[in-house]
């Protein structure tokens, strides 16, 4: 058998390399002038932080410590107490013997104290008749009980004069017409209690 071989035209292989490697060098060209012409290092600028607009670097200026004594230890460092103000009318210093402060527009009152004795009215009641003849006479005790307004609520006896009469005689008369300044409780009036004595005397009987 019998092989036969074509050879291929040398001029037509070398055109067309010729035109593949003018092409690769105005593509180079057209790139070249491209990047020349844009100035392409204006287009990508580095980047600048945001801190530097609103802190520029030549305004920041680090802030040192204070500097510490190594002598001082925190234990000895004493911090004084707060100034503590007090709001309201001024205040003036008690009488002497009273302890403490007291605002001078305030009224005390008067001290505390029991009944007191309206000596007028504090008359001898009248002797009873039949004790005149019989020749009753005695001392009646009498616990009294003084209201508010200064009169007697109650007599109560005690300590007897002896004779039932004479006690009745002495109970009545003193709450029908004694009269007391009242007791003082919180500077108020108060209900009191306050011990007499009542004597019949064959001597003053009239």
């Amino acid at each position: 058998m019998q092989h036969t071989t074509y050879a291929a035209p040398a001029g037509r292989f070398t055109k067309r390399a010729t035109g593949l490697l003018l092409a690769g060098l105005l593509q180079a060209g057209f790139v070249w002038a491209l990047v020349v012409g844009l100035d392409i290092k204006d287009l990508v600028k580095p980047f600048t932080p945001a801190i530097e607009t609103f802190f520029p670097k030549d305004k920041v200026k680090p802030v040192d410590p204070p500097p510490v004594d190594p002598t001082v230890r925190l234990k000895d460092i004493v911090v004084p107490p707060p100034d503590v103000v007090f709001d309201g009318p001024p205040r003036t210093t008690a009488p002497t013997g009273v302890g403490g402060d007291i605002h001078p527009n305030v009224a005390t009152g008067p001290a505390d104290h029991g009944p007191v004795s309206v000596a007028a009215t504090h008359t001898i009641p009248p002797y009873p008749p039949l004790d005149v003849r019989l020749g009753n006479q005695g001392t009646v005790l009498l616990r009294l009980l003084v209201g508010p307004d200064g009169r007697v609520l109650d007599a109560k006896v005690i300590r007897t004069s002896g004779f039932e009469t004479l006690d009745r005689a002495a109970q009545g008369w003193v709450m029908a017409h004694w009269r007391y300044q009242p007791a003082i409780r919180g500077g108020m009036a108060a209900q009191g209690a306050v011990d007499v004595a009542v004597k019949f005397d064959l001597r003053n009987a009239g």
